[in-house]
């Protein structure tokens, strides 16, 4: 499950435009300098502008690892292009794209009035006029078109729903992401998964809803109640509204809603599948079943013996732990020290966790079930399909299909798979999409 540094920060509204004409040069250079020296790797310096407050929630490790993962994702860092500024209340926000070989992203860096950093987190760039997406060959869009869409009520999330052209009554597939703030199309890298999967079905009958995730779109709203966050606020939540939101689609046939979810996605199924008892079935893409904590040391320990380690040594390794143990000891009494928990995560977030049980849910799920593995995979691995396969047994409702060559967001590959691998531009192979109609359709 991916993880980039994300600390999350606060939005209000902006005050005088006289104002900002003297002020927005000077948050623009601080910023500038923060990022300078970023790339610099002087992460003292970095760690010295943020307020004591948030510091207490995470360590100089992260700037670090995330060093090394946008590395990894984008290539070497080349340049700092434009950056943008608005200042709303007490909070002044800037927003820099920086350049690298294989792409770009924006930094987002928010200030209080101190000019100590309060939020500081990347997020893609999507250029308006940019063509970078290439459609993959499967994808027919003379017969299927995509309309805009926004459901939810607290939290109205933006979206896009697929729909075959000349039908009537069609099978939907909503999409669930994975960990972290997501965009619809499950951007990482060059990558669009998501966006892969719509063109594929859609392109063969079978609509889909694909949607920002909450902590992407309301980041700011997220920040105010971070430790009361959980699995179900992040994710459960906005999956019911879909479900409620596609059965007035006139278009979709409401007796045959389909959800699938990927990485973490794929982990909340079981309690998604036991709120909505009407969807038709469940898939399961790389789905994880084993506790968060121990599933994020497995991956720090693969990802630290590679050639391009990350950064991630022996101290870390031990440093995670150290959280893990927090975790398996219930010692969630630290409710000011989120860094203290494994990925910075609240105690909240994972006194939830604790109790969440998708190995013993899955057994009360009636519907048809469809497991897809990538072998590749080193953030889920085979294991955990072997589990859920020795957990379904006598199910004949369960199905399971694994794939040789595939990794964690299901592109081909060759020998172990590595972070780099997420960088370099591919599609989701059409015998995925094919096996995903096939069983929909039967």
């Amino acid at each position: 499950m991916k993880k980039f540094l994300f600390i999350l920060i606060i939005f209000s509204f902006s005050s005088s435009f006289s104002q900002m004409i003297n002020k927005e040069t000077d948050w623009k250079s601080l910023a500038r300098e923060f990022i300078e020296k970023y790339f610099a790797l002087d992460f003292d310096y970095c760690y010295a502008h943020f307020d004591s407050t948030v510091q207490s929630k995470f360590s100089k490790d992260l700037f670090k690892q995330s060093y090394s993962q946008t590395e990894n994702m984008y290539g070497k860092f080349q340049k700092i292009e434009e950056t943008k500024f608005q200042e709303q209340g007490n909070y002044h926000i800037t927003s820099t794209l920086v350049s690298h070989e294989k792409g770009k992203y924006l930094m987002l860096i928010t200030y209080n009035d101190d000019k100590k950093i309060i939020g500081f987190f990347f997020k893609p760039y999507q250029d308006a006029n940019s063509t970078n997406y290439t459609l993959p060959e499967y994808a027919d869009t003379t017969k299927f078109y995509e309309k805009d869409i926004k459901f939810g009520k607290d939290y109205s999330l933006n979206g896009k729903i697929s729909i075959p052209r000349n039908k009537q009554k069609v099978p939907i597939v909503i999409l669930v992401h994975g960990s972290g703030p997501n965009d619809m199309d499950e951007t990482i890298g060059p990558n669009k998964p998501f966006k892969d999967i719509a063109y594929g079905l859609s392109s063969n009958g079978i609509s889909v809803l694909r949607y920002n995730k909450r902590t992407m779109q309301y980041n700011s709203e997220m920040a105010q109640i971070r430790d009361k966050i959980d699995l179900y606020s992040e994710t459960i939540e906005d999956v019911i509204n879909a479900f409620n939101f596609v059965k007035t689609i006139p278009e979709v046939d409401t007796n045959q809603i389909y959800i699938l979810g990927h990485s973490l996605g794929g982990y909340a199924m079981p309690m998604i599948a036991s709120k909505l008892p009407q969807a038709k079935g469940f898939i399961f893409m790389a789905a994880a079943n084993q506790p968060l904590e121990d599933k994020m040391l497995e991956q720090y320990e693969y990802i630290s013996k590679l050639k391009n380690n990350q950064g991630i040594d022996e101290a870390t390794i031990n440093k995670i732990k150290e959280q893990v143990a927090k975790v398996k000891n219930k010692d969630f009494g630290d409710t000011l020290n989120s860094d203290s928990f494994p990925l910075s995560l609240p105690p909240h977030y994972w006194q939830y966790l604790d109790k969440y049980k998708p190995l013993k849910l899955i057994k009360n799920i009636p519907q048809k079930m469809l497991f897809i593995q990538g072998e590749r995979d080193y953030q889920v691995t085979m294991r955990e399909l072997q589990i859920w396969k020795a957990t379904l047994k006598e199910n004949p409702k369960a199905t399971f299909i694994t794939y040789p060559k595939l990794n964690h967001l299901f592109l081909e590959g060759e020998g172990p798979s590595t972070p780099e691998e997420y960088g370099k531009e591919s599609h989701i192979p059409i015998y995925v999409i094919n096996d995903i109609v096939k069983w929909i359709i039967n």
